[in-house]
């Protein structure tokens, strides 16, 4: 199939917007996709194709989430309006009466109360963290894979202290039955809004989601996303683990069998922050920078450290277009693709972002998307006459939680990608298009 026309202008203004802003895009994979025009793929960049594989960030949550409810339904459990604490190995939450009322739904919408990014001084006193001290440091003595930082809230990126039972350890030294228990007995629930009541995005919604997974499973949450979507959806190039660690009982547990090919086709990460450096709520690795492998590292970080391609979450989006099923076999149920794609409120279905309305970008109402740390980003438009996919993967680091210029990495995103891509596929032009 011959490629429109109209994706020769988005590659164009993607190529131009690189040009004229290299310090803030080294490069970008990036495609869509319609039942007319077929799949779309471009890069730009030294190195970028589309098999150039990043670290999807927070998009990642969709995929726990299917994995999560997939589990569930086979167990007949799936009753998203059940108590975590009912649910086998989650009665961590049963001691507190706040915390007994978090139901899975609340997990997937981030409406738990659970909280994010806090820095230290503003968390509560724990075995770990003393707010009126010093900045929490801690070590294991095996392993050195670099400082925790001042903010808590998001423990494979802050690198956290979290406590073993004897002792606290660096998050990304431990596993994530450990890393889930310290959060499920330490991490208060936002007394203004408790569970069910509002969104309050935290990302740990999704470790503790793992965590079920998991208990329900018995096996490591990344081997069972392997399983049940990554190869039945031939997403090849998806995976959580890039090194194995060397302890042959870990790898046993967690391994994927990465191979130096695809480790070398991991793009490097680009920091677009005002001053140059890591933000201060990322932890950097032990030489003092992002450790793109994650090498060495006992979490498995489910929720926000799985690797992809574009053309692997076009597999994913497209499953979901189909009404779960990919290349005539199902991978997920109509219950659970209705979670994931329907409105359940608070601007969230059960994995994904919910437009009521037209997105400012051009995006109609219905659209499901998901943001990544690291500026990523993928979308589905369910328009009715073709339902528009779309993938953007870049590996550029803002500052978030202090002096933010997180729009600055989103402008390519949102004022140049999308808009060119929904008015190209859709033959209409959008307020975003014609000011960008």
């Amino acid at each position: 199939m011959a490629e429109p026309a109209w994706w020769d202008g988005v590659v164009e203004g993607v190529t131009r917007y690189r040009t004229e802003h290299p310090t803030n895009l080294t490069g970008a994979a990036f495609a869509a996709e319609t039942v007319r025009d077929g799949r779309l793929v471009g890069a730009v960049g030294p190195g970028w194709d589309h098999r150039t594989i990043c670290e999807i960030g927070s998009m990642t949550k969709t995929i726990i989430a299917a994995t999560l409810l997939t589990v569930l339904e086979e167990r007949d459990l799936l009753d998203v309006d059940r108590p975590v604490h009912t649910l086998p190995g989650m009665d961590l939450f049963a001691a507190d009466p706040v915390k007994r009322q978090i139901v899975v739904r609340h997990l997937l919408q981030h409406t738990s109360g659970l909280p994010h990014f806090q820095h230290y001084t503003e968390w509560p006193a724990t075995a770990c963290n003393d707010p009126a001290g010093g900045p929490p440091a801690c070590a294991d003595p095996d392993l050195d894979l670099g400082p925790t930082s001042a903010w808590i809230g998001a423990p494979g990126l802050t690198n956290e202290c979290v406590s073993t039972g004897r002792a606290c350890r660096p998050a990304r030294t431990v596993d994530l039955d450990t890393v889930s228990a310290h959060i499920m007995r330490t991490y208060p629930v936002t007394t203004s809004s408790p569970p069910g009541s509002a969104y309050t995005y935290s990302t740990v919604n999704y470790i503790v989601a793992a965590r079920i997974v998991e208990c329900l499973v018995g096996r490591s949450v990344n081997l069972v996303v392997k399983e049940k979507l990554l190869d039945p959806l031939q997403m090849r190039d998806s995976f959580f683990v890039a090194v194995d660690s060397g302890d042959p009982v870990l790898d046993a547990r967690l391994g994927e069998g990465t191979t130096d090919d695809q480790r070398a086709r991991i793009a490097d990460l680009t920091l677009i922050t005002r001053h140059g450096g890591l933000p201060p709520e990322m932890a950097p690795g032990p030489d003092g920078g992002w450790d793109k492998l994650r090498r060495r590292w006992r979490f498995v970080n489910p929720d926000g450290g799985m690797y992809s391609t574009v053309g692997d979450l076009l597999n994913f989006l497209g499953m979901l277009r189909e009404g779960g099923v990919f290349q005539g076999r199902r991978i997920l149920s109509r219950s659970i693709v209705g979670l994931m794609t329907q409105d359940q409120g608070h601007g969230h279905t059960l994995g994904f972002g919910f437009r009521r309305q037209p997105t400012p970008y051009g995006q109609g109402p219905g659209t499901l998307e998901y943001l990544g740390y690291k500026m990523t980003y993928f979308w589905m438009d369910p328009a009715a006459h073709d339902p528009l996919l779309g993938v953007f993967l870049s590996q550029r680091l803002p500052n978030i939680t202090v002096n933010t210029n997180l729009n600055d990495g989103m402008h390519v995103i949102f004022r140049v990608f999308v808009p060119a891509v929904t008015t190209g596929a859709f033959g209409w032009q959008t307020a975003a298009s014609a000011s960008a």
